[in-house]
């Protein structure tokens, strides 16, 4: 009966924490000078990659989380859906409603 507590107990004390593990962020803050600096499309690529962790960020504590592989996979589909709309809108198209 003891053996099965304190297993269960490491099991808790042990795993939790793997669980809960979170992916370090590609992205770098930047202080307001640095942000100046930036040209044209360097501020559009930070941005984009900006909005795609913070969604890729959501989904991951939605969920009950991804592999690394699978996160890396999502943020890249993020990545790709993003630049899609970016396109779209630079040719002033709709968007396809569903």
């Amino acid at each position: 009966m003891y053996k099965k507590i304190a297993l269960a107990m490491m099991m808790v004390l042990f795993l939790t924490p793997l669980a809960m593990a979170e992916y370090p962020s590609d992205v770098v803050i930047l202080n307001k000078s640095a942000i100046t600096k930036l040209s044209d499309d360097q501020l559009v690529d930070v941005y984009e990659n900006t909005l795609v962790e913070i969604e890729a960020d959501r989904s991951f504590h939605a969920t009950s989380g991804f592999s690394p592989k699978e996160y890396k996979d999502f943020k890249a589909l993020l990545k790709f859906r993003l630049m899609l709309l970016v396109e779209i809108h630079s040719r002033n198209l709709e968007l396809p409603q569903f």
